[in-house]
């Protein structure tokens, strides 16, 4: 039998994930079972960077919070270092949700403050937590939490203890700032929590996409739609998730919505919308796989290295020599050839705008409230949200009316579109070309192709009320998406249908 440190007897793996080994123990002196964790040690690692380990771990071993794993001990050997830490018999929080999808609100909620509460008591010691994750929350009898791995991530954090040198952490659960090497900080777990609570009440991450790259360019440029939550725990969701960490809700702020003792609601976080310019629609071409291997490069060093100066002061809508203009042309490069000079007449006749509309030519008029009806007396505004789906044949955009194709997986939200019109929105029709596996989407219809459904209504510029995005048609070569990047992801920008919704 295999014994770390003449202490503790290895009886069995536990799990294993990308900071190391765990195993279950006995420690021998206290006749006690434990958690061990094992960090292996690269070679070249010096004792200054051990030393790192063990200092972290044992700052984590001076946490004395009933939601908090307890760090017991910290051995060095050779060939690795170890945390000797409480053994906690429960499933996580990632377990839970694999096996059940989303929880109820008032769950999320209770389990948020107790999340909460071990933050609050690390932050107080000076302690960040660097890698809160649906799987280190262990959920207990009674939704009782511990809250696992304190300090190990930032004490891993540096490129003479990791095989790659990369940055220690999970990148779906990542502030945006440690992206930019920023160091972590309550705000950054506060974020990481936002995260967290989004995963648990929408059944999803909130920056789930199929690539790394993805993720990283998702969480620096876009903020996720809440499909199903409502009320308080949305809005501590979004102001956990602002992109700028002194503009994200602090803990004092998080726990008083929680518990329905604060009624002033969360603002929106700040979007960061890229200056728009209008571009020709250019014909489709198939790319090389080598080149699309080069764009998804490209578009991940842009994340890093190429954001504009400008970009980085916040607004809350683009100014006036900036704003996105839907173009007339709706209908991709393609099949835009297709469809035929009659049809599309009849198309700018019959929805032609009202006049002084700011909807573009060829789009349905949205339908006028009537003049009686003052705005406290104006119904709710229902959002219908849009996700982006994607196969080997191409892409899709969906709503809850409009179901994606069969074969189509989820691979992202797009914010959302209004189910009635309001005056500036115009209809949004998914569409299909009549001789190609190629699905687009368009405003005012699809000139002669064919029509899948109506998703909803878009807004033609931004609204006066919510926070607003641009949604933008891009051109892959193979076939056409949607995205709420102007820079399309690396390929090219056809043009923009109009404006989506991120929050209310």
């Amino acid at each position: 039998m295999r014994l770390v440190a003449g202490r503790y007897a290895v009886l069995g793996e536990l799990g294993r994930g990308g900071m190391g080994v765990v195993w279950r123990a006995e420690d021998r002196v206290l006749g006690r079972q434990v958690a061990l964790k094992e960090l292996q040690t690269p070679p070249g690692t010096t004792p200054a960077q051990i030393e790192r380990v063990m200092r972290e771990a044992r700052t984590a071993g001076r946490l004395n919070d009933p939601a908090v794993v307890t760090v017991y001990d910290v051995v060095a050997e050779p060939k690795a270092t170890y945390i000797v830490m409480e053994l906690v018999s429960a499933p996580t929080l990632d377990d839970l949700l694999e096996r059940s999808g989303a929880l109820p609100g008032s769950r999320v909620s209770e389990l948020g403050l107790r999340i909460l509460g071990a933050l609050e008591t690390a932050h107080a010691a000076g302690i960040v937590h660097r890698d809160v994750k649906p799987s280190n929350i262990m959920v207990l009898p009674g939704d009782r939490v511990k809250l696992a791995d304190f300090g190990i991530a930032r004490a891993m954090d540096d490129p003479g203890l990791t095989q790659s040198g990369g940055v220690m952490g999970s990148p779906g659960y990542m502030a945006p700032e440690l992206f930019a090497g920023a160091r972590p900080t309550p705000a950054s777990d506060l974020w990481s929590l936002g995260a967290t609570l989004y995963h648990a009440a929408e059944g999803r991450a909130p920056f789930e996409r199929e690539t790394t790259a993805a993720v990283l360019h998702a969480i620096m440029y876009e903020t996720p739609v809440l499909e199903h939550t409502t009320g308080a725990l949305a809005a501590v969701i979004r102001g956990l998730l602002a992109q700028a960490p002194e503009e994200r809700v602090d803990a004092r702020r998080v726990r008083a919505l929680l518990t329905g003792k604060a009624e002033v609601p969360v603002e929106p976080p700040t979007v960061y919308i890229e200056p728009v310019k209008p571009v020709e629609p250019k014909p489709r071409r198939r790319f090389a796989l080598a080149g699309i291997g080069v764009a998804v490069v490209a578009a991940l060093a842009a994340i890093y290295f190429l954001r504009p100066d400008n970009e980085k002061q916040a607004v809350a809508a683009p100014e006036p020599n900036t704003e996105a203009t839907v173009t007339q042309t709706t209908v991709p490069s393609k099949v835009k050839a297709d469809a035929s000079s009659t049809e599309a007449a009849k198309s700018t006749e019959d929805s032609a705008p009202p006049s002084g509309a700011a909807g573009p030519a060829g789009e349905n008029p949205p339908e006028a409230p009537s003049p009686s009806a003052s705005s406290a007396a104006q119904p709710e505004r229902k959002l219908v949200p849009l996700t982006r789906y994607r196969a080997e044949r191409g892409h899709s955009t969906a709503s809850r009316k409009v179901q994606a194709p069969k074969g189509f997986a989820a691979d992202g939200s797009l914010g959302a579109v209004v189910a009635k019109a309001e005056p500036g929105t115009a209809k949004l029709f998914a569409c299909k070309a009549s001789n190609d596996d190629d699905w687009f989407t368009a405003v005012g219809g699809c000139a002669g192709q064919e029509t899948l459904g109506q998703l909803g209504f878009i807004f033609t510029a931004p609204p006066a009320t919510g926070t607003a995005q641009p949604l933008y048609r891009c051109n892959a070569g193979n076939d056409h998406f949607d995205s709420l990047s102007a820079g399309c992801e690396g390929k090219a920008q056809e043009t923009t249908l109009g404006y989506v919704l991120i929050s209310v």
